[in-house]
């Protein structure tokens, strides 16, 4: 069966990145979450999107400028809500309470915004955090910056890595075979039959991002992608089901 993970948690109803939209997107049936991590000024693992806080918050400045005990003093908004901005651990310890309240396993895609070129040591850091609460078949780590996709599954061969990809790739098969990655995370918009067809012969499995229109997301299910990456877990989740995919 296909996966639905929640994309910032349930991004299109509740404050993204937040405990509260990762709890409502498991509550609403998802399968997992997929979050985005950066270091603090003081290396606490962050689970944030931009690399500033503008958009957000509504201040200026980047995470990385910034301590853990500044940054959750920071107010995130959205629709009249009011969230902090979680740690990586307190995420985590969710995600695993959440896994014992519904009695079903639950996965996580942790997005690296950036590698050590960035942010040094980063890959170790996240491991470490993750496999903390998690299991190895839980966790998936992707990144648009494919040397923290090395770096990670040098660090751990039993790391889940995910490739992804924002344009169509020449052939994405034999690159995500190079990087010795598990899964290709593709945008739904560069993907076509021949691809699907590719990585299904040859047993890679795809996870697209941010599939939030039901048409699209029929033909992905019925087409096999391992897993779908959407703002709205709950809509996924119901056409997945009546499918039966």
């Amino acid at each position: 069966m296909s996966l639905i993970l929640g994309h910032r948690g349930a991004k299109a109803y509740y404050a993204e990145n937040t405990l509260n939209s990762f709890e409502k997107a498991i509550a609403m049936g998802a399968d997992g979450v997929e979050l985005d991590i950066h270091f603090s000024k003081d290396g606490e693992i962050m689970v944030f999107h931009d690399f500033t806080l503008e958009r957000m918050c509504g201040v200026k400045g980047a995470i990385s400028d910034m301590t853990k005990d500044a940054l959750k003093k920071m107010t995130v908004t959205f629709k009249g809500q009011r969230e902090t901005i979680p740690t990586l651990d307190e995420t985590l310890d969710l995600i695993k309470a959440l896994q014992h309240k519904y009695s079903r396993k639950l996965w996580v895609n942790i997005e690296l915004k950036a590698g050590s070129a960035l942010y040094p040591n980063i890959e170790q850091a996240a491991l470490s955090t993750a496999f903390k609460y998690l299991l190895p078949d839980q966790l998936i780590f992707s990144s648009f910056d494919h040397f923290a996709i090395k770096t990670i599954k040098a660090l751990n061969p039993d790391a889940q890595t995910g490739v992804l990809t924002a344009s169509a790739m020449v052939d994405p098969w034999e690159y995500t075979q190079k990087l010795l990655a598990d899964f290709y995370h593709p945008a739904h918009e560069t993907l076509n039959p021949a691809t699907l067809d590719m990585f299904d012969k040859n047993q890679l499995k795809i996870n697209t991002y941010t599939v939030n229109n039901t048409k699209i997301a029929r033909w992905l299910l019925e087409n096999g992608v391992h897993a779908i990456i959407s703002d709205k877990p709950d809509v996924m989740v119901k056409i997945r089901d009546s499918l039966n995919v």
